[in-house]
């Protein structure tokens, strides 16, 4: 398992790495694709800003794009700093993230997303930068504008699904019928996926064997993970 702060680095057949950490009090997972030959890096989620920037610099990288997968405030607790420190930077997110009549909930924070993906809900949308080639899938239920990522050998699930779970669906904006629908579609996706990609889930939490495995393969995962082999996906 991964200290906090502490990064894994991959380096995927085209030259792409993926770098994973784990973050906060919360077990935040954070994933970046990084494609050093045309300068890109962009990362999932970021929550220790300093960290990500103190790591990236050690290599002669620095952030170029931000991908959020919902605006959950420890999701996006590092939105602020990350922006101060990089001005540049692009910021994506899905248009129905924008949550204006929620943004001041203890649970959400603002972010000024300066690109968005506008998919209706359980479609995809291609996301290429340089040589990063990534599938972006409109996932809500557990926020409004929620989206998995997935390429270069992981699938990055947000706080859609965990390695043993999903999500949960009692707050604000919340959406029990959508999380099961974005699930049945998201288990489609992991199957059609190979079996040793990588599941990265949005917090590390505990998986069957009492461990908390930082990820699981999605062969593991669609084994074992107890929303993805619920009837009721079968009855939607």
């Amino acid at each position: 398992m991964l200290e906090e702060g502490e990064f894994d680095k991959t380096v995927t057949r085209n030259g792409i790495e993926v770098w994973v950490t784990q973050m906060g009090d919360y077990m935040n997972m954070n994933t970046a694709f990084i494609d050093r030959r045309n300068g890109v890096v962009a990362i999932i989620d970021p929550f220790d800003s300093v960290r990500w920037a103190e790591e990236l610099a050690r290599e002669g990288l620095k952030p170029t794009h931000l991908l959020y997968t919902h605006t959950h405030r420890d999701h996006v607790v590092g939105y602020s700093s990350m922006i101060k420190l990089n001005p540049e930077v692009e910021v994506w997110g899905h248009e129905d993230a924008r949550v204006p009549e929620l943004v001041n909930h203890v649970v959400f924070e603002r972010v000024d997303f300066t690109r968005t993906w506008k998919n209706s809900r359980n479609t995809s949308v291609e996301w290429d930068v340089g040589s990063i080639s990534l599938i972006v899938t409109h996932s809500p239920g557990h926020a409004p504008g929620h989206v998995t990522i997935h390429g270069h050998g992981v699938y990055h699930a947000g706080d859609l699904l965990f390695t043993n779970g999903m999500g949960r669906v009692d707050l604000p904006g919340s959406n029990p019928g959508d999380q099961w629908s974005s699930i049945r579609h998201a288990r489609s996706i992991l199957e059609s996926l190979p079996e040793d990609w990588r599941l990265i889930p949005g917090h590390r939490y505990g998986w069957i064997d009492g461990t908390t495995p930082d990820w699981v393969s999605i062969g593991d995962a669609l084994s074992y993970n107890y929303a993805l082999n619920d009837p009721l996906l079968d009855e939607l």
